[in-house]
């Protein structure tokens, strides 16, 4: 149940720190290449990566059109690696395009994976492979996209457009009743739209016009779809090439643990990332789930703190007055140590 209607328990006194992830191009030595060189480091270092994930969404204010949001949690394995795919869909002008990309991404990726591309190469790969396919199917419909995979001890995330991946990494409690602290948010994504300075710059070096911070009134600048826009623009102005980021987890000592928050900007627009921060220590319930999967519960832990909090961070932007549609996919990630036999 969400907490609004109730208090929510008094934040903390001193913000906590706000960090953006850093792109993948930029540091990538000794970041694993490929999914097999991650399944390599997990065997070699006895790594144990559990996942726990819950969304959840509002339709817009007014219900003025469908809810036009979609949400990917889908696990995939190769040989002895689990991973996971997580992400969040906000579609334009019908649904067509965020439902077609939220059930075939997935499994594109991973297919990818398993051929052995680069990870950031199959991420670009897979929203190519998914743009040829919207064209067999929609015309005028369009989707930003955001795509997070959690391996080992790693979160890369692939994002076009304007919806957004928080990290934040928590305090491993001492106990079930220790409450629960948020340490450091690491934002894993840009927005990308054509208001932006970085993505202005963009635009009119591919020859493209930004006009009242859109591109022929679209405003998101990276999208798959819309490609009655896109007919109207030189190649490229509207990118299909997201920006990938990567977040080593662990490279301090272990066992570590962090929620993710992807969201859309239904959300984002009335919500920071010190409200995440204050709903997840308001969530008192998270410890006993961070406590389980320490324990190796991963799979048979209650999950109705993550469901609770997704729903406080939707029913906490419906507050504020978002209009939009809402929705927020939250996941739990543990990373630790296989003991010796």
């Amino acid at each position: 149940m969400s907490r609004f209607g109730r208090k929510i328990a008094r934040p903390p006194r001193d913000p906590v720190p706000e960090v953006e992830a850093e792109l993948l191009e930029t540091i990538r030595d000794g970041i694993p290449c490929t999914m097999d060189d991650v399944a390599k480091e997990c065997s070699e270092s006895r790594l144990i990566c559990g996942v726990e994930v819950a969304c959840y969404t509002v339709t817009n204010w007014g219900n003025r059109h469908d809810n036009e949001d979609r949400v990917m949690t889908a696990r995939g394995c190769l040989g002895d690696l689990n991973y996971h795919t997580i992400g969040v869909l906000d579609g334009h002008d019908t649904a067509d395009a965020s439902d077609a990309v939220s059930q075939m991404l997935p499994g594109t990726l991973a297919k990818h994976f398993k051929a052995g591309l680069p990870i950031d190469e199959a991420m670009k790969t897979t929203m190519a492979d998914c743009e040829q396919s919207l064209k067999k199917s929609v015309a005028s419909a369009g989707t930003c996209v955001l795509s997070c995979t959690v391996a080992g001890r790693y979160v890369w995330c692939a994002n076009l457009g304007d919806c957004r991946a928080g990290l934040v990494m928590l305090q491993v409690p001492e106990s079930a009743s220790s409450p629960t602290k948020a340490d450091t948010l690491y934002w894993m994504s840009r927005d990308q739209k054509a208001s932006t300075p970085e993505e202005m710059k963009r635009i009119r070096a591919a020859g493209g016009r930004v006009a009242n911070g859109r591109v022929e009134g679209l405003e998101p600048s990276r999208t798959l779809g819309d490609f009655d826009v896109k007919m109207q623009v030189p190649p490229g102005v509207i990118s299909i090439d997201p920006e990938v980021r990567c977040f080593n987890l662990g490279s301090g000592a272990l066992p570590v643990q962090a929620v993710m928050v992807c969201a859309t900007d239904g959300v984002w627009d009335v919500i920071s990332g010190q409200d995440i921060c204050n709903l997840i220590h308001a969530r008192k319930e998270l410890a006993e789930l961070q406590t389980t999967m320490l324990q190796g519960g991963s799979g048979r832990a209650d999950t109705q703190p993550l469901r609770d909090l997704a729903q406080d961070l939707v029913q906490f932007a419906v507050a504020r007055g978002s209009r939009d549609d809402c929705t927020a996919v939250t996941a739990m990630i543990t990373v630790s140590q296989r003991q010796r036999e």
